[in-house]
Parts: C-alpha cells; sequence; structure tokens
C-alpha cells in the first residue's frame, strides 16, 4: 500500500460511533489476477461490484494495527468497476460507562480507511479521488444490555438510499509495522503490520434457515450476516435470539419450546418505504430471529453468510453411541463459534478474548488441527498487553481493561500446553518475559505469612453456585466464600501448579536457576498450604483460613499442585463429590484431570451427565454453566473434544523432544470408539472395539512414529510402524 493516504469524511469526530460509505469506480480493460490490501478504523466491509468479499480488519491490540491481502480476481470484470466499503467508526474511549459495544476492537476514534486494488498494471489506491457518504439513515446504539458485543441499528432506508457523498479527506500516508527502519525512532497506532492470521471463511447457508411467518429459524446456533429484502411501507423489527428460555438467565428447559420467553434486546428495527435490501452492519449470531411487522411490508431472507475461522472439521469419528456423537458435534461446533479473528467467550453476548477461557479453547483447537495460528496470535495479544507490573488483562484486546488475577496464570498454562503438543521452544522462549511478570506480580501478592492475599481485582475462580454476588463483602460472583480474610485460599495451589509449568519451560529453554527459583517458590507455596488449609477432620483442603468453606476447586489445585500425596489426593477429590461449590464447564478440563491424577476418572460421569442432557433440550452448542446459563455458547464448555480424543481414543503426546505419542484409551462406558487426533507426530488415527471380553485396537499413524500403547490388561507395546492392532482378553 505505498503512495496509498489514510482518508476519512470530513466531519468525523473522536466520540461518535457510526457507519462511513466510502466508494470508487474504476475501468479494467482486462482482468488480471487481482488482490487488495485493506485496513481500517475500527471495522470494513467490503464489496465489489455489489458483492460481498470480506470484512476486517484482523483485530489488532494497542500495539499492532493489522491489514488484510484478499484475492478478489473473481469480482472483477472488464469495463467499469466499482469498490464499496462500509466502515464503522467507534468512539476512542467509552467514558460513559465500564462496558459499551464491541468492547473487543480496539480503536483510534476516526473513520479511516486504507487500500490498494492490484490489478495488473492497474492500482486503484485511496485519496481525495475517492467519495465518501456519512450514514444519517443508520442509527447505532448498545443493545440494553451492558455486556452486548453488537451494536443494534434502528434503520431509515430512505435515509439510507438518499447518502449524501463527498471527496474523501487525506489524513496520512501509509506507515509498514514491518519496515526496516523507523526515521526518527518515531512509530503510532496507525503503523500496519501483515495479518498474522487466515481470513475468516464466508460460506452461504440459507438452507440452514427457515421461516414460519413469525420466527426465522436456524437448524443450529449459528454466526454471520443474515440478509432480507424488504418491500412496502412500515417498520419492521428483527429480535435475534439464542433460544427459547428465560429471558436472559437460561432455565434449563427445550430450547425450542416457543411457549418460553426469549431475549428480545438484540433487536434492529428497519423504516420501510419501497424496496430495500438490509445487512446489519456487524456479525449476528442467533438461532432464532423474531419478526414484528408494523404497517403493510412483505420480508424474505435473501441470503445468508455463516462466519468461521477457517478450519477443517473431521468426520472420520464414532464414539459408541449417538449421543455422545452428538455431544461431540454440538462440541465442535461450540468451538467453531467461539473461534474467529480470536477466541471468544460467546459469540452472542461479549465476543470477548478472555484469558482462562482462551487457554482450554487453544487445547480443544489443538485436537482437531495442527494450525496454531490463531494461538500464536492471542498468546502475541496477552503478552503486549502486559502492565508494566506484570499484571496481565483478563481479556484482549479490549476496551476498557478488565483485570481477574487468576486468569492470567492461564497464560503460563497457554505457553506450556503448546510447547506440550508442538515442542515450539523458540515460542516458550519469545514468552518466558511474561511469564517472569505474571509470577513476578504474584510473588508481590505474597504477604508476611507466605500465602496469596486478595488482590482489589475481580478474584474470580469459577461460577460455582454458592459464589454468588455479594455488595456488602465486595464480590462480583464467582468468587470464593471466605474472601473477605483477605487471604483466597485457591491462589496458594493454584500458583504452585502454574509454577512447576513455568519452572519445566525455563529448564528446556536453558533457564535453570530460574526455573529452579520458581520451583523454590512453588514448594513453599504447598508447605503453607499444608499447614493452614488442611483440615484432617474433613479430609478436605479449605478455602479460607477459619476452615469455615470448602470447594472442589480447592482439592483439584491441590491434587494437581502435588499439595496432596497420592493417596491423599484420592481422598480429598472422593470427598469433594458432595460439596456444594462444584466445578461447573468453565473448570472442568482441571477438574478432570485431578480426577485422573487420582486414579478416579470413572468419577467424571457425573459431570458428562449434565453435557449430554444437553442434547434432551434441544441444545446445539454447550451453554455457559451446566446451570441457570447466560450465554448458550461457550467454547470453555467444548470439553468433549478433548476427552474424546485425548481420553476416550487415548492419545497424548508422550515425549516432546522426539515427537512421540502414548495411546491409552478409557474403555470403561462404552463398546467402540474411533477418530483421528491432531498431535505433536501428526495425525494419529485410533479404532478399538470389545467384542466378546477381547480388546482390540488399530493405529494409524506416519512411518517411524513411535507410540507407546497402553492396552487394558496393562501391557505396554511401544511400535513404530505406520500401521499397527493389538489385541488382548478383557
Amino acid at each position: 500500500m505505498k503512495d496509498c493516504s489514510w482518508i476519512t469524511h470530513k466531519s468525523s469526530s473522536d466520540t461518535a460511533m457510526r457507519l462511513y460509505y466510502f466508494k470508487r469506480s474504476f475501468s479494467l480493460d482486462t482482468v488480471a489476477e487481482a488482490t487488495v490490501e485493506i485496513s481500517a478504523q475500527a471495522r470494513y466491509k467490503l464489496f465489489i461490484n455489489g458483492k460481498f468479499v470480506c470484512v476486517g480488519p484482523c483485530k489488532g491490540t494497542r500495539e499492532k494495527t493489522y491489514f488484510d491481502t484478499v484475492s478478489v480476481t473473481d469480482y472483477l470484470r472488464v469495463g467499469e468497476n466499482e469498490i464499496f466499503v462500509e466502515v464503522l467508526q467507534l468512539p476512542e474511549t467509552d467514558v460513559e460507562s465500564l462496558w459499551g459495544s464491541i468492547d473487543g476492537v480496539v480503536r483510534v476514534g476516526s473513520a479511516l480507511l486504507i487500500m490498494e486494488l492490484r490489478c495488473g498494471d492497474v492500482s486503484v489506491k485511496t485519496d481525495k479521488s475517492w467519495l465518501v457518504a456519512r450514514v444519517d439513515g443508520i442509527e447505532l446504539k448498545t443493545s440494553g444490555d451492558c455486556n452486548s458485543a453488537s451494536p443494534i441499528e434502528a434503520v431509515s432506508a430512505k435515509a439510507v438510499m438518499e447518502c449524501e457523498y463527498e471527496n474523501a479527506v487525506e489524513r496520512c500516508g501509509v506507515s509498514n509495522g514491518e519496515a526496516d527502519h523507523y526515521w526518527w525512532g518515531g512509530t503510532n497506532r496507525l503503523f500496519l503490520h501483515e495479518r498474522p492470521i487466515p481470513m475468516l471463511d464466508f460460506k452461504e447457508k440459507s438452507d440452514i434457515i427457515t421461516f414460519d411467518g413469525e420466527f426465522y429459524e436456524a437448524k443450529y446456533l449459528t454466526f454471520g450476516f443474515p440478509r432480507f429484502k424488504f418491500s412496502g411501507k412500515g417498520k419492521v423489527t428483527l429480535k435475534y435470539f439464542e433460544c427459547f428460555d428465560s429471558g436472559n438467565w437460561k432455565t434449563y428447559r427445550d430450547r425450542t419450546d416457543r411457549s418460553l420467553p426469549y431475549y428480545d434486546k438484540m433487536a434492529d428495527t428497519i423504516e420501510v418505504d419501497g424496496e430495500f435490501v438490509y445487512e446489519a452492519f456487524y456479525f449476528r449470531c442467533f438461532r432464532f430471529i423474531k419478526v414484528d411487522i408494523e404497517g403493510d411490508v412483505s420480508i424474505k431472507l435473501d441470503s445468508f453468510l455463516e462466519v468461521n475461522y477457517p478450519m477443517t472439521v473431521r468426520t472420520d469419528y464414532d464414539f459408541g453411541t449417538e449421543q455422545d456423537n452428538k455431544l461431540w458435534e454440538m462440541s465442535v461446533r461450540t468451538l467453531q463459534r467461539c473461534m474467529h479473528e480470536t477466541y471468544e467467550d460467546c459469540p452472542f453476548y461479549e465476543q470477548l478474548q478472555y484469558c482462562m477461557d482462551s487457554s482450554t479453547q487453544m487445547l480443544f483447537n489443538y485436537q482437531l488441527t495442527d494450525d496454531d495460528r490463531l494461538a500464536r496470535k492471542c498468546m502475541d495479544d496477552f503478552a503486549h498487553a502486559q502492565l508494566s507490573n506484570g499484571l496481565m488483562p483478563s481479556r484482549t484486546p479490549a476496551t476498557p481493561d478488565q483485570h481477574i488475577p487468576s486468569f492470567q496464570l492461564y497464560f503460563i498454562f497457554m505457553v506450556y500446553s503448546h510447547y506440550i503438543r508442538f515442542g515450539d521452544t523458540a515460542l516458550v522462549s519469545k514468552h518466558l518475559r511474561a511469564i517472569d511478570g505474571v509470577i513476578e506480580w504474584f510473588r508481590q501478592h505474597i504477604g508476611d505469612d507466605g500465602l496469596v492475599a486478595q488482590s482489589k481485582y475481580w478474584n474470580f475462580i469459577d461460577w460455582s453456585k454458592p459464589w454468588v454476588y455479594d455488595q456488602e463483602r465486595g464480590c462480583e460472583g464467582g468468587v470464593p466464600l471466605g474472601v473477605y480474610e483477605g487471604v483466597i485460599g485457591i491462589y496458594n495451589p493454584m500458583l504452585a501448579y502454574f509454577l512447576k509449568c513455568a519452572s519445566k519451560l525455563n529448564v528446556v529453554c536453558g533457564r535453570r536457576d530460574v526455573a529452579r527459583e520458581y520451583l523454590t517458590l512453588a514448594n513453599s507455596l504447598i508447605k503453607k498450604t499444608n499447614e493452614v488449609f488442611w483440615d484432617a477432620k474433613r479430609g478436605l483442603y479449605a478455602d479460607d483460613t477459619n476452615h469455615i468453606y470448602y470447594s472442589q476447586h480447592m482439592q483439584t489445585w491441590c491434587t494437581l499442585a502435588g499439595v496432596a500425596s497420592p493417596a491423599r489426593a484420592k481422598k480429598i477429590m472422593t470427598n469433594s463429590l458432595n460439596i456444594e461449590a462444584k466445578s461447573t464447564f468453565a473448570f472442568a478440563y482441571f477438574y478432570f484431570r485431578a480426577l485422573e491424577v487420582a486414579g478416579m476418572y470413572d468419577q467424571t460421569k457425573h459431570m458428562m451427565e449434565l453435557y449430554r442432557n444437553l442434547i434432551k433440550l434441544n441444545c446445539t452448542t454447550i451453554p455457559e454453566t451446566p446451570t441457570e446459563s447466560r450465554s448458550e455458547c461457550h467454547a470453555w464448555g467444548a470439553l468433549a473434544i478433548y476427552e474424546f480424543s485425548a481420553t476416550v481414543l487415548g492419545v497424548r503426546t508422550y515425549d516432546v523432544a522426539e515427537k512421540s505419542v502414548s495411546i491409552k484409551p478409557y474403555i470403561a462406558d462404552r463398546d467402540s470408539a474411533r477418530g483421528t487426533v491432531s498431535t505433536i507426530a501428526g495425525d494419529v488415527f485410533v479404532s478399538w472395539k470389545k467384542v466378546a471380553d477381547v480388546f482390540t485396537i488399530h493405529i494409524k499413524s506416519a512411518e517411524g512414529v513411535r507410540k507407546v500403547i497402553h492396552l487394558p490388561n496393562d501391557e505396554i507395546y511401544e511400535v513404530s510402524a505406520g500401521e499397527t492392532t493389538l489385541s488382548c482378553a478383557l
């Protein structure tokens, strides 16, 4: 984009949330291979000759702004062509409240566009010859729910069609963020960096949507751009919602039961006068759309573009039952709905990349594909956003900042799990500075008593039912009881666990002194946890120093961190089964790993039944929590992806350095399973079955991959052949 200019409208200000239309006509004598490089502040939608091309730019951080590169050859024609770009301007800051619309997009406050189209010898660049219109016919506003990511639109079709265009204003030239030299050392937030992830995937999926005259219904919860054709005169309201169940907090009834209430605040209103084609600028997440019509207006769904991160979904699986196959499909769909330009907590509400959520989403992602580009970007996003005192935000990119101290520990887990999966020491080395910062922040919060003290931020752990909002105690919800004592017991074994992970990462990067330092601190926390929180009478570790409150979470971290001996780990995990403060979907991965360490994986069946029961309620994605959920789609709940591939099929990394895998299927609750798992050694296919008290397993991988195979009779085989079949008596 050399010699291109950032262009805007003369009336653009830093405080408005508004749409602008940019357009430029040009002529081609012949159509050759063509590309567009494009970026915008804050978001753009690109059309060429009336056809939708893409949206962007890739979500950046305060440190990096990205540009997109798109092939557009198929959109061009000989003769006259037109580029049309919708640009969304967002306020530079939200001074009115803590929450606003599209909090997951960092912005500079002006409506800015920069692009270049190249086709053979023809180059079309942004400059003052472009035309731009301020779209006064579309009012953008929040939905009435403080946590809704997407702005809703109040549209006057007549005013939109009567937009007045004038020449664009040039603001400044383009700067390359990857430049070899920064003149005079100067940089700014408009420096452009190449997009580090692929462009999003847009597929026409209008065939999944039906209309009965009142509701549009999709076969499953989806995400993208529905486009409608209107004709007549009147007002149409489109209410997008996830399911039929309570207006905000699901009561866990049939999601398709139309006698139940539904969330009605995500609503676009369109004043129609004649014929009008309407598509909201920002993504819409929905399973249902309620249509309300005032006046004489007809409506037709013209098209629907479903939007996903481009990931090939595996189909060669069968986990032994129709129910578990459906659960797998629901889990994969949930992950897909929460993967776009970042990982997202949920597609309907915040659409924010939270550290805790993303750490397990990555893990699920790794089971399905070798593509780790989104994960790498996620780790970079958090490292870029770290404060000078080491504290990481709980989410990024985001406006405004938010801090949940426990979440930053999951950044260590991100780097650790990536290393176990890919063995990339360069990535580990790159992020050691950020890991050091996180640990140093926690170290500064260890008191004279040797325990991690409560912080002034949101000390969230999980949405466990007893941990409710309490203004008197200063608890926002999701915070363990006993916090008023000044110490959160769970932080201590939790920090010890992640210190051990960090120690291992430092070893592989040659920082053995730092590794020993972290291990020493971990052992100190383990010792203090045993001294202060162990309750011999209850056979549990308490959440608080007065031994009043207990949770599965505390037992989980004490098991994983090695606070509890193997015998005690089994005892505390057994005793925790009937504790009121139970793990929810958010914490399930770590809870399952603790049960596994304690030799009690069979106890995961209780939570797995909560997942399976969702199918009976006609859910198509995994909700945020097991009961009373707000979000109907939260990818930290896509746990079946990991459990079915790493446990049921039993495929995990065995040795990072030699890129070998272990295969140890869990066969207790089914008669057969098969599927392909992405691993550090490439794809590994596993198929096993039980017939007449005989277990048979068939394995395929690349030739020469070392596989350590554990049979149910405790026999262990090591093979390197590309294809292996083994059997044993049960």
